[in-house]
C-alpha cells in the first residue's frame, strides 16, 4: 500500500492531476533521479525509462480508490489516461523539491519529457553519444527544435 500511497502523494503535489501515462513515468524517473524518488526502479523501454513497479503501484492505487484513471482522447484520436487525485493522503506539508521539479516538468510537453528521459537513461547506461542514440531510437520525435527543449529541461533540473 506504501507504494501507491506514493503515487497519490505524487498527484497531490501536482494539484491532483497527472495527464499522460508517459508524463507519470517521466516524472517519477526525474525524481529518481535527483533523489527525491521513492525507490522505483527503471529500465528502457519503448518510451524510454519504464517501471514496472511504477505501473503496479498506480494500478494499486486506483484499486484502493486513492486514484481515479479517466480514458480520454486527445486531438487527434489518440486515446491517453489522466490520473486524478480522489483521496487525501498526506498530512505533511507540501514537499517543496518535489513541488519546484513537478512545476518543471509540468511546463514540458511528453514528448520532450520521453527525450530527455530517454537521453539521461543511455548516458547513465554508459552510451558515448546518448544524445545522438536518442536521435535514433526516436526519429519520428526528436527534431532539433524538441532536442533543444529536451537538454534544456535537464539543466533545468540540473540532472
Amino acid at each position: 500500500m506504501t507504494r501507491a500511497i506514493d503515487v497519490a502523494k505524487i498527484l497531490h503535489l501536482n494539484g491532483g492531476e497527472l495527464v499522460g501515462k508517459t508524463r507519470l513515468q517521466k516524472s517519477f524517473y526525474f525524481l529518481e533521479k535527483i533523489g527525491l524518488g521513492f525507490g522505483f526502479d527503471f529500465q528502457y523501454h519503448h518510451y524510454g525509462p519504464y517501471s514496472e513497479e511504477l505501473t503496479t503501484a498506480t494500478q494499486d492505487a486506483i484499486a484502493l480508490g486513492l486514484v481515479k484513471q479517466e480514458k480520454r482522447v486527445g486531438s487527434q484520436s489518440q486515446p491517453y489516461s489522466a490520473f486524478r487525485l480522489m483521496a487525501d493522503v498526506t498530512e505533511e506539508p507540501i514537499d517543496a523539491a518535489r513541488s519546484r521539479i513537478l512545476k518543471i516538468l509540468a511546463g514540458q510537453d511528453a514528448i520532450t519529457l520521453e527525450l530527455a528521459a530517454t537521453a539521461d537513461f543511455l548516458e547513465v547506461a554508459g552510451y558515448d553519444d546518448p544524445w545522438a542514440e536518442t536521435v535514433v531510437r526516436k526519429s519520428s520525435k526528436a527534431s532539433a527544435e524538441r532536442v533543444v527543449k529536451a537538454k534544456t529541461l535537464l539543466s533545468d533540473l540540473s540532472v
